[in-house]
């Protein structure tokens, strides 16, 4: 049988990969310190100290809070585009559904997502230039539900609604309170939740559970 042979990282690759790995402990820094003291109480001192990083090597990467977030909200755009590619798959509109939102609420569970996320959505509200880099991930899997929910009333997969926007608003609504309670409500677990939630959907759209 032939050896397999493994290729030896370049200084280059090594470099990149450790570049890569400071890159990403200042964000989830960020992400701590925006989590318990909101995007504009947050200070870079106080990132500094999160990521145990010098004020000069944090610079070095971002030189901004303002960039920070803008990274933030690249990881949260592709992060909603991973979970929500699952609505696009083979198999029945609901299972797809509850599997995406399963994913999501996962995905939630991470120490200090949904604290984030309370903070994005405060900074939602108060329409600032934050909130608006975070409204358009929103926007974008508003567009993607639409679109999936308009191929299955085609397909004959569920019965035509009237006020489909308000539909996938309620929808939203529901899934971001449900991640959201996880916070003080730990026995509220995934297992728990799947069965409540295929029922609360299929209602919602007018299909069987």
């Amino acid at each position: 049988m032939a050896s397999i042979v493994h290729p030896v990282p370049t200084d280059s690759a090594t470099r990149e990969s450790a570049q890569d790995a400071r890159r990403q402990q200042i964000l989830d820094a960020a992400r701590t310190c925006f989590a318990r003291s909101g995007f504009r109480g947050a200070s870079m001192q106080e990132i500094c100290a999160e990521a145990r990083m010098s004020p000069g090597g944090l610079y070095r990467y971002f030189p901004s809070k303002e960039s920070i977030i803008e990274a933030i909200a690249q990881e949260e755009r592709c992060g909603a585009a991973e979970i929500v590619h699952a609505m696009r798959g083979p198999g029945p509109l609901l299972d797809r559904l509850v599997g995406c939102a399963m994913g999501y609420f996962g995905y939630m569970r991470d120490p200090g997502a949904c604290e984030l996320m309370a903070e994005i959505s405060a900074e939602s509200l108060r329409n600032s230039e934050i909130g608006k880099r975070f409204a358009a991930i929103d926007d974008s899997v508003r567009d993607i539900m639409r679109e999936v929910f308009e191929a299955a009333i085609q397909a004959g997969e569920m019965p035509p609604i009237a006020d489909l926007d308000a539909t996938i608003s309620m929808l939203q609504a529901a899934v971001d309170g449900i991640a959201l309670r996880q916070i003080n409500d730990p026995d509220l677990t995934l297992a728990r939740v799947e069965p409540l939630l295929r029922r609360l959907v299929a209602g919602v759209l007018g299909m069987k559970a």
